[in-house]
Protein backbone atom coordinates (compact mmCIF):
# COMPACT_ATOMS: atom_id res chain seq x y z
CA UNK A 1 0.00 0.00 0.00
CA UNK A 2 2.97 2.40 0.21
CA UNK A 3 2.72 2.97 -3.22
CA UNK A 4 -1.05 3.91 -3.13
CA UNK A 5 -0.31 5.89 -0.06
CA UNK A 6 2.75 8.31 -2.18
CA UNK A 7 0.11 8.57 -4.81
CA UNK A 8 -2.52 10.15 -2.69
CA UNK A 9 0.35 12.31 -0.73
CA UNK A 10 0.74 14.02 -3.95
CA UNK A 11 -2.64 14.17 -5.51
CA UNK A 12 -3.92 16.21 -2.42
CA UNK A 13 -1.18 18.57 -2.87
CA UNK A 14 -2.41 18.83 -6.70
CA UNK A 15 -4.35 22.01 -7.66
CA UNK A 16 -8.11 21.77 -7.11
CA UNK A 17 -8.73 21.42 -11.16
CA UNK A 18 -7.43 18.25 -10.60
CA UNK A 19 -9.00 17.00 -7.77
CA UNK A 20 -12.32 14.72 -9.01
CA UNK A 21 -15.56 16.02 -9.48
CA UNK A 22 -18.80 15.91 -8.01
CA UNK A 23 -19.75 11.82 -9.83
CA UNK A 24 -16.54 10.72 -8.72
CA UNK A 25 -16.12 11.74 -5.30
CA UNK A 26 -18.88 9.92 -4.78
CA UNK A 27 -16.81 6.69 -4.94
CA UNK A 28 -13.46 7.89 -4.28
CA UNK A 29 -13.40 7.31 -0.64
CA UNK A 30 -14.81 3.65 -0.64
CA UNK A 31 -12.75 2.71 -3.34
CA UNK A 32 -9.22 3.29 -1.53
CA UNK A 33 -10.89 1.69 1.52
CA UNK A 34 -11.88 -1.69 -0.65
CA UNK A 35 -8.49 -1.60 -2.29
CA UNK A 36 -6.19 -1.69 0.96
CA UNK A 37 -8.40 -4.64 2.11
CA UNK A 38 -8.47 -6.19 -1.27
CA UNK A 39 -6.56 -9.41 -2.30
CA UNK A 40 -5.26 -7.93 -5.83
CA UNK A 41 -5.38 -11.62 -7.16
CA UNK A 42 -9.05 -11.48 -7.41
CA UNK A 43 -10.07 -7.91 -8.70
CA UNK A 44 -11.93 -9.41 -11.99
CA UNK A 45 -14.20 -12.33 -9.76
CA UNK A 46 -16.23 -10.35 -8.46
CA UNK A 47 -15.51 -10.31 -5.22
CA UNK A 48 -14.74 -6.21 -5.11
CA UNK A 49 -17.84 -4.64 -7.31
CA UNK A 50 -16.88 -0.99 -7.22
CA UNK A 51 -13.93 -1.91 -8.87
CA UNK A 52 -16.23 -2.07 -11.78
CA UNK A 53 -16.97 1.73 -11.90
CA UNK A 54 -13.52 1.89 -13.72
CA UNK A 55 -13.56 -1.31 -15.34
CA UNK A 56 -12.84 -4.63 -13.82
CA UNK A 57 -15.98 -5.96 -14.59
CA UNK A 58 -15.14 -9.31 -16.15
CA UNK A 59 -19.05 -10.73 -14.11
CA UNK A 60 -20.51 -13.70 -15.81
CA UNK A 61 -23.65 -12.68 -17.77
CA UNK A 62 -27.13 -12.50 -16.16
CA UNK A 63 -29.79 -14.06 -17.90
CA UNK A 64 -32.49 -11.14 -16.51
CA UNK A 65 -31.24 -7.99 -14.68
CA UNK A 66 -33.82 -8.48 -11.87
CA UNK A 67 -33.29 -12.42 -11.30
CA UNK A 68 -29.46 -11.88 -10.42
CA UNK A 69 -29.07 -15.73 -9.64
CA UNK A 70 -25.82 -17.68 -10.45
CA UNK A 71 -25.84 -20.05 -14.06
CA UNK A 72 -25.49 -23.04 -11.51
CA UNK A 73 -28.63 -21.67 -9.74
CA UNK A 74 -30.69 -21.51 -12.83
CA UNK A 75 -30.11 -24.99 -13.93
CA UNK A 76 -30.50 -26.33 -10.76
CA UNK A 77 -34.21 -24.63 -10.83
CA UNK A 78 -34.43 -26.55 -14.79
CA UNK A 79 -33.38 -29.05 -13.81
CA UNK A 80 -35.90 -29.73 -11.15
CA UNK A 81 -38.97 -28.34 -13.17
CA UNK A 82 -37.82 -31.18 -15.54
CA UNK A 83 -37.05 -28.85 -18.68
CA UNK A 84 -33.55 -29.07 -19.18
CA UNK A 85 -33.63 -28.11 -22.82
CA UNK A 86 -35.76 -24.87 -22.36
CA UNK A 87 -34.21 -22.02 -23.63
CA UNK A 88 -33.52 -19.23 -21.30
CA UNK A 89 -32.82 -16.36 -23.76
CA UNK A 90 -34.64 -15.02 -26.86
CA UNK A 91 -34.54 -17.00 -29.91
CA UNK A 92 -33.10 -20.33 -27.62
CA UNK A 93 -30.05 -18.77 -26.87
CA UNK A 94 -27.74 -19.75 -25.11
CA UNK A 95 -24.68 -18.34 -23.00
CA UNK A 96 -22.25 -20.08 -25.52
CA UNK A 97 -23.87 -18.84 -28.35
CA UNK A 98 -23.50 -15.02 -27.25
CA UNK A 99 -19.72 -15.50 -26.48
CA UNK A 100 -19.51 -17.61 -30.16
CA UNK A 101 -21.32 -14.40 -31.60
CA UNK A 102 -19.09 -11.22 -30.24
CA UNK A 103 -16.38 -13.63 -30.89
CA UNK A 104 -16.96 -13.70 -34.54
CA UNK A 105 -17.75 -10.28 -34.72
CA UNK A 106 -14.47 -9.58 -33.92
CA UNK A 107 -12.62 -11.37 -36.54
CA UNK A 108 -14.88 -9.39 -38.80
CA UNK A 109 -13.86 -6.48 -37.37
CA UNK A 110 -10.54 -7.23 -36.90
CA UNK A 111 -10.62 -7.83 -40.88
CA UNK A 112 -12.20 -4.75 -41.80
CA UNK A 113 -9.94 -2.84 -40.09
CA UNK A 114 -6.52 -4.46 -41.36
CA UNK A 115 -5.87 -5.46 -37.68
CA UNK A 116 -3.88 -8.61 -36.10
CA UNK A 117 -7.04 -11.70 -35.75
CA UNK A 118 -8.37 -11.77 -32.43
CA UNK A 119 -7.41 -15.70 -33.10
CA UNK A 120 -4.02 -14.63 -32.54
CA UNK A 121 -4.40 -13.30 -28.84
CA UNK A 122 -5.82 -13.92 -26.19
CA UNK A 123 -6.92 -12.82 -22.56
CA UNK A 124 -4.99 -12.29 -19.57
CA UNK A 125 -6.15 -14.47 -16.70
CA UNK A 126 -4.56 -12.21 -13.79
CA UNK A 127 -6.92 -11.49 -11.27
CA UNK A 128 -9.28 -14.87 -11.40
CA UNK A 129 -12.18 -13.23 -14.07
CA UNK A 130 -15.33 -14.73 -13.65
CA UNK A 131 -16.04 -14.23 -17.39
CA UNK A 132 -13.46 -16.57 -18.55
CA UNK A 133 -14.36 -18.81 -21.47
CA UNK A 134 -12.19 -20.58 -24.17
CA UNK A 135 -12.41 -20.32 -27.98
CA UNK A 136 -10.21 -22.16 -30.61
CA UNK A 137 -8.14 -22.67 -27.44
CA UNK A 138 -8.03 -19.48 -26.50
CA UNK A 139 -8.74 -17.96 -23.71
CA UNK A 140 -11.37 -14.62 -23.67
CA UNK A 141 -13.55 -12.35 -21.94
CA UNK A 142 -16.20 -10.69 -23.16
CA UNK A 143 -14.59 -7.07 -21.79
CA UNK A 144 -11.23 -8.16 -23.71
CA UNK A 145 -13.23 -8.70 -26.83
CA UNK A 146 -14.90 -5.51 -26.31
CA UNK A 147 -11.85 -3.58 -26.20
CA UNK A 148 -10.67 -4.93 -28.83
CA UNK A 149 -13.66 -3.67 -30.96
CA UNK A 150 -12.56 -0.38 -29.86
CA UNK A 151 -8.90 -0.70 -31.02
CA UNK A 152 -10.92 -1.64 -34.64
CA UNK A 153 -12.32 1.40 -34.75
CA UNK A 154 -9.76 3.34 -34.24
CA UNK A 155 -7.01 0.98 -36.60
CA UNK A 156 -9.83 0.93 -39.38
CA UNK A 157 -9.74 4.81 -39.16
CA UNK A 158 -5.85 5.26 -38.54
CA UNK A 159 -4.00 2.98 -39.67
CA UNK A 160 -1.71 2.58 -36.74
CA UNK A 161 1.85 1.09 -37.75
CA UNK A 162 2.74 0.00 -34.42
CA UNK A 163 5.40 2.25 -33.41
CA UNK A 164 2.97 5.57 -31.74
CA UNK A 165 2.88 6.98 -28.33
CA UNK A 166 -0.63 7.13 -27.39
CA UNK A 167 -1.98 8.81 -24.25
CA UNK A 168 -5.00 7.81 -22.51
CA UNK A 169 -6.10 9.66 -20.00
CA UNK A 170 -8.90 7.38 -17.31
CA UNK A 171 -6.86 3.89 -18.08
CA UNK A 172 -8.91 2.56 -15.43
CA UNK A 173 -8.57 -1.43 -15.64
CA UNK A 174 -5.49 -1.22 -17.98
CA UNK A 175 -7.46 -3.41 -20.74
CA UNK A 176 -7.49 -1.04 -23.43
CA UNK A 177 -3.30 -0.81 -22.64
CA UNK A 178 -3.27 -5.03 -22.89
CA UNK A 179 -5.07 -4.95 -26.26
CA UNK A 180 -2.68 -2.35 -27.61
CA UNK A 181 0.24 -4.06 -26.80
CA UNK A 182 -1.17 -6.73 -27.78
CA UNK A 183 -1.50 -5.81 -31.30
CA UNK A 184 1.73 -3.73 -31.35
CA UNK A 185 4.69 -4.27 -28.80
CA UNK A 186 6.54 -1.29 -29.44
CA UNK A 187 3.71 0.86 -28.94
CA UNK A 188 4.42 3.73 -26.34
CA UNK A 189 1.93 4.18 -24.08
CA UNK A 190 1.10 6.61 -21.68
CA UNK A 191 -1.52 5.99 -18.99
CA UNK A 192 -3.28 8.93 -16.76
CA UNK A 193 -5.80 8.64 -13.71
CA UNK A 194 -6.86 9.30 -10.03
CA UNK A 195 -4.73 7.39 -7.60
CA UNK A 196 -7.00 4.44 -6.99
CA UNK A 197 -7.57 3.21 -9.95
CA UNK A 198 -3.85 4.16 -11.20
CA UNK A 199 -3.01 1.73 -8.65
CA UNK A 200 -5.20 -1.41 -9.48
CA UNK A 201 -4.44 -0.56 -13.42
CA UNK A 202 -0.69 -0.51 -12.48
CA UNK A 203 -1.05 -4.36 -10.45
CA UNK A 204 -2.89 -5.37 -13.62
CA UNK A 205 -0.25 -4.40 -16.25
CA UNK A 206 2.61 -5.16 -14.20
CA UNK A 207 1.45 -8.92 -14.45
CA UNK A 208 0.40 -9.13 -17.67
CA UNK A 209 2.86 -7.19 -19.76
CA UNK A 210 5.83 -7.94 -17.12
CA UNK A 211 7.95 -4.99 -15.20
CA UNK A 212 10.25 -4.59 -17.36
CA UNK A 213 7.57 -2.92 -20.21
CA UNK A 214 5.33 -1.08 -17.01
CA UNK A 215 6.78 1.80 -15.50
CA UNK A 216 5.44 2.49 -12.37
CA UNK A 217 3.96 5.74 -10.98
CA UNK A 218 6.61 5.99 -8.25
CA UNK A 219 9.15 5.90 -11.05
CA UNK A 220 7.21 8.72 -12.95
CA UNK A 221 6.40 10.94 -10.05
CA UNK A 222 8.85 13.04 -10.12
CA UNK A 223 9.95 13.60 -13.51
CA UNK A 224 9.73 17.20 -14.72
CA UNK A 225 10.45 16.58 -18.61
CA UNK A 226 8.74 13.74 -20.25
CA UNK A 227 11.01 14.67 -23.86
CA UNK A 228 14.02 13.66 -21.70
CA UNK A 229 12.07 10.62 -19.55
CA UNK A 230 9.88 8.48 -22.35
CA UNK A 231 11.77 5.48 -23.84
CA UNK A 232 10.03 3.66 -26.75
CA UNK A 233 7.86 0.62 -26.32
CA UNK A 234 7.20 1.06 -22.92
CA UNK A 235 3.96 1.49 -20.95
CA UNK A 236 4.22 4.05 -18.15
CA UNK A 237 1.58 5.38 -15.20
CA UNK A 238 1.31 9.11 -14.24
CA UNK A 239 -0.80 10.46 -11.50
CA UNK A 240 -3.91 12.57 -13.56
CA UNK A 241 -1.93 15.87 -11.41
CA UNK A 242 1.26 15.04 -13.82
CA UNK A 243 -0.68 16.08 -17.24
CA UNK A 244 0.67 19.07 -17.37
CA UNK A 245 4.08 17.68 -18.92
CA UNK A 246 2.15 16.97 -21.92
CA UNK A 247 1.76 20.81 -23.00
CA UNK A 248 5.62 19.97 -24.55
CA UNK A 249 5.34 16.50 -25.88
CA UNK A 250 4.22 15.54 -29.07
CA UNK A 251 2.75 12.46 -29.70
CA UNK A 252 0.23 10.46 -32.09
CA UNK A 253 -3.00 9.62 -30.03
CA UNK A 254 -4.96 10.90 -27.24
CA UNK A 255 -7.46 8.31 -25.85
CA UNK A 256 -10.19 8.74 -23.74
CA UNK A 257 -13.35 6.76 -23.09
CA UNK A 258 -16.06 6.90 -20.61
CA UNK A 259 -14.55 9.03 -18.32
CA UNK A 260 -14.95 12.74 -19.96
CA UNK A 261 -18.43 12.26 -19.48
CA UNK A 262 -17.75 11.88 -15.54
CA UNK A 263 -16.17 14.93 -15.27
CA UNK A 264 -17.46 18.54 -15.30
CA UNK A 265 -17.04 21.04 -18.35
CA UNK A 266 -14.16 23.25 -16.85
CA UNK A 267 -12.08 20.35 -15.74
CA UNK A 268 -12.14 18.89 -19.37
CA UNK A 269 -11.42 21.60 -21.08
CA UNK A 270 -8.46 22.15 -18.62
CA UNK A 271 -7.13 18.77 -19.44
CA UNK A 272 -7.63 19.38 -23.38
CA UNK A 273 -6.06 22.44 -23.00
CA UNK A 274 -2.59 20.54 -22.43
CA UNK A 275 -2.73 18.38 -25.41
CA UNK A 276 -4.23 20.30 -28.48
CA UNK A 277 -1.22 21.81 -29.24
CA UNK A 278 0.98 18.64 -29.69
CA UNK A 279 -1.37 15.93 -30.46
CA UNK A 280 -2.34 14.83 -33.76
CA UNK A 281 -5.55 12.30 -33.22
CA UNK A 282 -8.09 12.37 -30.51
CA UNK A 283 -10.24 9.56 -30.07
CA UNK A 284 -13.25 9.51 -27.45
CA UNK A 285 -16.21 7.15 -26.48
CA UNK A 286 -18.45 9.21 -24.28
CA UNK A 287 -22.30 9.43 -23.45
CA UNK A 288 -23.86 11.16 -26.42
CA UNK A 289 -25.97 13.47 -24.02
CA UNK A 290 -24.17 13.95 -21.04
CA UNK A 291 -24.54 11.06 -17.89
CA UNK A 292 -26.49 11.06 -15.09
CA UNK A 293 -26.81 14.46 -12.86
CA UNK A 294 -29.25 15.49 -10.23
CA UNK A 295 -29.25 18.11 -7.28
CA UNK A 296 -27.59 16.21 -5.27
CA UNK A 297 -25.31 13.62 -7.45
CA UNK A 298 -23.89 12.77 -10.74
CA UNK A 299 -22.06 15.56 -12.63
CA UNK A 300 -23.23 19.33 -12.03
CA UNK A 301 -23.33 19.98 -15.99
CA UNK A 302 -23.84 17.04 -18.44
CA UNK A 303 -21.36 17.36 -21.40
CA UNK A 304 -22.41 16.47 -24.84
CA UNK A 305 -21.38 15.37 -28.17
CA UNK A 306 -21.50 19.36 -29.46
CA UNK A 307 -19.43 20.39 -26.64
CA UNK A 308 -16.32 18.15 -27.42
CA UNK A 309 -17.16 19.16 -31.09
CA UNK A 310 -16.69 22.67 -29.83
CA UNK A 311 -14.07 22.30 -27.64
CA UNK A 312 -11.87 20.69 -30.26
CA UNK A 313 -12.14 23.99 -32.90
CA UNK A 314 -8.62 23.15 -33.96
CA UNK A 315 -9.59 19.67 -35.33
CA UNK A 316 -11.40 18.02 -37.98
CA UNK A 317 -14.04 15.15 -37.01
CA UNK A 318 -12.98 12.55 -38.83
CA UNK A 319 -15.37 9.67 -37.68
CA UNK A 320 -18.17 9.73 -35.86
CA UNK A 321 -20.69 6.36 -35.18
CA UNK A 322 -22.75 4.71 -32.15
CA UNK A 323 -20.37 2.81 -29.81
CA UNK A 324 -20.97 -0.43 -29.87
CA UNK A 325 -19.27 -3.95 -27.71
CA UNK A 326 -18.33 -6.88 -29.25
CA UNK A 327 -22.40 -8.34 -28.16
CA UNK A 328 -24.35 -4.94 -28.45
CA UNK A 329 -24.79 -1.40 -28.64
CA UNK A 330 -23.29 0.12 -25.61
CA UNK A 331 -27.10 1.65 -25.02
CA UNK A 332 -30.40 2.06 -26.73
CA UNK A 333 -31.08 4.70 -28.54
CA UNK A 334 -27.68 5.75 -29.76
CA UNK A 335 -26.89 6.54 -25.89
CA UNK A 336 -22.79 6.48 -26.53
CA UNK A 337 -20.80 7.59 -29.55
CA UNK A 338 -17.47 6.90 -30.66
CA UNK A 339 -15.40 9.29 -32.76
CA UNK A 340 -12.52 10.44 -34.00
CA UNK A 341 -10.94 14.13 -34.56
CA UNK A 342 -7.45 14.99 -36.43
CA UNK A 343 -5.61 18.30 -35.95
CA UNK A 344 -6.27 20.62 -38.77
CA UNK A 345 -2.63 21.54 -40.54
CA UNK A 346 -1.75 24.66 -42.15
CA UNK A 347 -3.73 23.61 -45.54
CA UNK A 348 -6.73 23.56 -43.60
CA UNK A 349 -7.17 20.00 -43.54
CA UNK A 350 -5.96 16.97 -41.15
CA UNK A 351 -2.94 16.30 -40.78
CA UNK A 352 -2.87 12.42 -42.38
CA UNK A 353 -4.16 14.22 -45.49
CA UNK A 354 -0.98 15.52 -47.59
CA UNK A 355 -0.75 17.61 -50.50
CA UNK A 356 0.37 16.23 -53.80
Amino acid sequence: MDNLDQLLAEYYKAPEIFQAGRYWKAYEAKIISEIKRADIGQIRSGKYPIFSTFGFSDLVYRYHPNMLLHEKLIKKIIRKLFVADRAILPYSLKLADIREMAYNNCLLQGQLAGAKSIAEIEASTYGNPADLFEIDGRKYTMQFLNYYVRFCFVQKVLHLKGNETIVELGSGSGFQVEILKKMYPDLTVLCFDLPAPLYLCEQYLSNVLGDTTVIKSTQTMNVVDLNEFIKSGKVYLFGNWKFPLLKQFEFNLFWNAASFGEMELDIVSNYLSYIKENCHSIYLLQSRNGKESSKSAGVLTPIKFSDYNSMLSDFKLIKESDAFEAHRRMSQNGGYFQAIWQKINNYGLPDNICIN
